[in-house]
């Protein structure tokens, strides 16, 4: 049977294969570019990121996963089956085994809506889990004894934070607090202290290149925009500090919320995490000395796996390989 694990992500749509020992095989930008009043669809993933800031004004960018709320059906259908068809599964999708990440504390209207999602995509057999439990699965945590582990997970839309265990979510929440807010912020403080207009996909690219929470950060990159004043094409060298809080900012705002998480749990269960640490996980957290931060804000070590852009999907392959942990960790469907 084929296993499939989908991270619907807000910013990048992972799919893991557990079947076949193939691993991640798609990872491509959840959007879609449509045009005219009907919305057609004219590009989806890579092909409509590329379309970024160069549209006509008859063509729009679409994210039909917003805040890991499926906020477009039409769209997120649509993309979802170009995203299956892409990596051969169009006609095989009847015999698949299926598990959808979905946000911490998600509520039975959302959920529905996944389930809505993969019933339209052809997903008969799908499962739904939560994704700080995906998050430590893909990290390497094993859930063979009661122990609990805290997770943090920051995508590009939504941070989840959790302590869970193989009994159950003990405590925990979804934010909507991820690299999007970094990235706009980068653009705004560019525009605001250096007069240059940049656009998402450039400030991305410079929070990727030199975004750091080290206190010795180092590293330039040159942004190219137009100037706020004459309008005309413009460029600056921008250095690393410069840049570092419009990251932190946001870290310390996942913090204060993880922080809320931890005080409400019973003092073993604290006692516990404390000596196992905190799992981290998230494309966010691929920018250079952000565990090291954590660990030292939390007071506790930080373990970061190698692709931890990738932990939830890997998770939900680990959850499909394993049948009596998959029936534990799954969302109960709603009436």
């Amino acid at each position: 049977m084929i296993k499939l694990a989908i991270d619907l992500g807000s910013c990048v749509t992972k799919i893991y294969r557990a079947d076949a020992s193939n691993g991640i095989v798609l990872a491509e930008p959840s959007c879609v570019a449509v045009a005219g009043e009907e919305h057609e669809v004219r590009a989806i993933g890579k092909d409509a990121k590329k379309l970024i800031g160069k549209t006509t004004e008859w063509t729009n960018i679409v994210y039909p996963v917003y805040e890991g709320r499926i906020v477009d059906k039409r769209l997120a259908a649509a993309m979802l089956k170009e995203f299956l068809s892409r990596v051969g599964l169009g006609s095989a999708l009847k015999r698949a085994e299926t598990v959808f990440s979905v946000p911490c504390g998600i509520d039975n209207g959302q959920l529905s809506d996944y389930m809505d999602l993969a019933e339209e995509c052809g997903l008969k057999k799908a499962h739904f889990i939560e994704a700080p439990y995906l998050a430590a699965l893909g990290a390497g945590v094993s859930f063979a004894e009661e122990k609990p582990v805290f997770c943090i997970d920051i995508g590009g839309g939504v941070t989840n934070v959790a302590a869970v265990s193989s009994g159950g979510m003990i405590a925990g929440l979804s934010m909507n607090i991820g690299g999007n807010n970094m990235d706009a912020n980068i653009l705004e403080k560019l525009a605001k202290t250096r007069g240059l207009n940049i656009g998402f996909l450039t400030a991305e690219r410079i929070k990727n290149e030199i975004g750091s929470l080290s206190p010795n950060a180092r590293g330039t990159t040159v942004a190219e925009g137009s100037s706020a004043t004459t309008y005309l094409p413009a460029s600056v060298s921008v250095q690393a500090f410069e840049i570092a809080d419009c990251v932190r900012v946001y870290i310390d705002k996942v913090l204060e919320y993880s922080l809320l998480v931890l005080n409400k749990l019973p003092a073993e269960v604290a006692a516990d995490i404390h000596q196992s640490g905190i799992y981290l996980s998230g494309g966010v957290m691929k920018l250079p000395f952000l565990a090291e931060y954590i660990s030292k804000k939390l007071e506790m070590s930080a373990h970061i796996c190698e692709e931890p852009h990738f932990a939830v999907a890997h998770g939900g392959g680990v959850a499909l390989r394993d049948k009596k942990l998959l029936t534990k960790i799954s969302r109960a469907l709603p009436d």
